[in-house]
């Protein structure tokens, strides 16, 4: 059996999380008998990472608010000899990471030497340690992580990426036909999900702009509209469900689906728009057509991966230079192909 340790405590958000599976089944190609452990950190949200990602084995999670949690980590991390230990920096180096990396017990040791102009300076230890200018050429998160893999001689053909999906049980997938079938009867009418929050405030599409990109939908096409809240867009949700009722546009609310829930939903609309988040990724993934916003060189980096969808980016750092009639006109082929 190969054990290998993936050190990445920085972030195991869902959208990072879905941009590193890739890597992970690199990995599981080259060594079908691998083991693979997995450095992450707490999260704000519950979410299934082993069933996110089905090739990794063991969890083990970096917690310092303690001493008693930081020794505790630290006996879970010296526990076992590992045959490979990486840190696939993609974003920054960071230096707890490869400090967790050097105090692990591992025959390689593998990581990033330089990325971009940041010089790793405890690159000293690794065994394994390429240079790369990933933002120079503009290269795609998910092909960073991939990249990390490689160098250990563990590839997956982009076609292969790609055609990858979210699993879903039997249960989760009985639960989304029977949400649609309970909440949009008229099988003719099509189905568009908006989800106008996102965890940082740049990322973020006016709520006002999602308004009237409903607006111009609902004229032309007359579909059904749903609004998809996690927990944090409330106060964007309220606001546009509020100018929604005035201006008298049916509609229904999503709040807080589970992951997987949401995932054996979206299998069924006809589109999901949304801006830079992690629940994009999660509809990429999922295989569902995306239109998402960014702001000026960020789609490069974070645009959907697995499922081709539309983008649009602002010309500056301003995302909301984006009109709505651009949304609408990057909209209109889901909605007329195939129609």
């Amino acid at each position: 059996m190969t054990e290998i340790l993936v050190i990445r405590p920085q972030s195991n958000q869902l959208g990072d999380t879905i941009c590193t599976l890739p890597m992970y089944k690199a990995l599981k190609t080259k060594y079908p008998d691998a083991k693979i452990t997995l450095v992450g950190c707490p999260t704000n949200y519950k979410i299934n990472f082993k069933k996110l990602n089905p090739w990794l084995d063991e969890l083990i999670i970096f917690r310092k608010d303690k001493l008693s949690s930081l020794l505790a980590f630290l006996i879970a991390l010296r526990k076992k000899k590992y045959d490979i230990v990486m840190v696939p920096s993609s974003i920054r180096i960071s230096y707890t990471s490869y400090l967790i990396a050097l105090l692990a017990r591992g025959k390689i040791k593998a990581g990033v030497g330089r990325m971009d102009s940041q010089k790793n300076k405890m690159s000293f230890f690794l065994d394994v340690k390429p240079e790369y200018d990933w933002n120079r050429n503009r290269i795609h998160q998910v092909n960073r992580f991939l990249d990390t893999a490689k160098a250990l001689g563990c590839a997956l053909p982009d076609e292969e990426v790609t055609a990858m999906r979210i699993k879903l049980s039997p249960a989760e997938i009985e639960y989304g036909n029977d949400y649609i079938a309970g909440n949009f009867p008229d099988r003719k009418r099509k189905i568009v999900v908006f989800h106008p929050g996102a965890g940082q405030k740049r990322n973020t599409w006016d709520v006002n702009k999602y308004f009237e990109l409903i607006k111009l939908i609902s004229e032309k096409y007359n579909p059904y509209i749903v609004v998809s809240s996690g927990f944090i867009d409330r106060q964007i949700t309220d606001k546009l469900e509020s100018m929604l009722g005035a201006a008298g546009i049916e509609y229904s609310v999503m709040v807080d689906v589970p992951a997987f829930q949401l995932a054996a939903i979206l299998k069924h609309v006809t589109l999901f728009v949304c801006n830079n988040t992690g629940v994009m990724h999660l509809a990429s993934f999922n295989g569902t057509n995306t239109l998402a916003f960014f702001f000026k060189d960020d789609s490069f980096e974070w645009s959907p991966y697995f499922m081709k969808g539309e983008i649009l980016e602002s010309p500056s750092s301003d995302i909301n230079l984006i009109t709505a009639e651009q949304a609408f006109e990057k909209a209109k082929r889901f909605f007329e192909e195939g129609a």
